[in-house]
């Protein structure tokens, strides 16, 4: 099995379900501000983002043309800042035809204000907007989307950059398509209830802060993160990988514990945390919808996720970039 190279593709398989934000990045702080304090950094970049948003965008690039969805909501404002996300799914060629723009709303698009220190660190401050508005009749409206994936045995991937009520409505109607969930809890707001949410998921791919947020267990270590599993087996996932940042990740199925490292590579001084956790989910869904086993997949993952730390802002892995890096296409002994 290998994975595409930007052919043209005759079905959709990846449906991708959450925000479309505009990112707005201050990077090189020396360190976050203190109340009431400046603190400057040395450049600015706006671009797409929203987790569901990049992790289409993402997945994109490692699959053939037209394989990757989009199901979201947007408006148009007077600063165009609609557009960026828009215009870069476009361009990655997502399918984009269950994007509803509202062209009547008096809100703004989501909009994301995000400030990294040199040392890659990052904080994140999301204004939903219009965002707040997308809706359980947006989901039925996907619904010749969800019956085409469905018959191409495809993979829908959640975020938490949405209504609550939404995501568990797409969730079910996942549910009822016989499609794979992949969950990524990003966005989970302390002290949400979601543990109904996970009963049947595919894959369950929370960072130790949300794991922690949905567990009450503290990520530290193999037997922290294995207890956090168990905790989310009880809950109904059935396969688990929390990833912890420079530990790499733990992966956790029915036959399966394993610590994935870091792995090591170039280091060439641009440090960004933004959008690795994006990355990893892209590069998990798309290898799995390849064929890929889970071990498979989320080792590749991890490596993605890594190669996104050392490059500024939401800039994509491409299929070749993990290549090289890995020196072999997946699915090679």
């Amino acid at each position: 099995m290998e994975m595409a190279h930007g052919n043209e593709s005759t079905y959709i398989g990846l449906i991708f379900i959450g925000s479309l934000n505009t990112d707005i990045v201050a990077t090189g702080l020396k360190r976050f501000p203190r109340p009431g304090e400046h603190v400057f950094g040395e450049n600015l970049i706006i671009g797409p983002g929203g987790k569901s948003r990049n992790v289409a965008d993402m997945a994109a690039h490692l699959t053939a043309s037209g394989t990757v969805s989009m199901v979201g909501r947007t408006t148009k404002d007077q600063y165009g800042m609609w557009k960026i996300p828009i215009d870069a799914l476009r361009n990655s060629g997502v399918n984009i035809d269950y994007v509803v723009i509202d062209e009547t709303s008096s809100k703004m698009p989501g909009v994301a204000l995000i400030t990294v220190e040199q040392t890659g660190h990052n904080q994140i401050v999301v204004l939903p907007g219009i965002s707040d508005d997308f809706c359980e009749a947006d989901i039925d409206n996907a619904e010749p989307l969800f019956n085409e994936v469905s018959a191409n045995n495809g993979i829908v991937g959640l975020t938490l950059e949405a209504p609550i009520s939404t995501v568990r409505y797409a969730a079910e109607k996942a549910k009822k398509h016989n499609l794979k969930i992949i969950f990524d809890p990003g966005g989970i707001p302390d002290g949400t209830e979601i543990g109904s949410l996970l009963r049947d998921m595919y894959l369950v791919k929370p960072n130790e802060h949300e794991a922690k947020t949905i567990t009450g267990i503290t990520v530290t270590n193999f037997d922290s993160a294995k207890q956090a599993a168990e905790r989310l087996f009880e809950l109904g996932a059935k396969n688990i990988l929390i990833t912890v940042g420079v530990q790499g990740a733990y992966l956790f199925t029915d036959s399966l514990q394993k610590h994935i490292p870091v792995p090591s590579i170039t280091d060439d001084g641009v440090h960004d945390e933004t959008g690795c956790g994006d990355q990893t989910m892209a590069t998990l869904s798309a290898y799995l919808q390849a064929g890929a086993s889970i071990e498979e997949a989320a080792d590749i993952a991890i490596f993605s996720g890594t190669l996104q730390f050392h490059k500024q802002g939401i800039q994509p892995v491409s299929l070749s970039e993990l290549e090289a890096v890995t020196n072999k296409r997946i699915g090679e002994p």
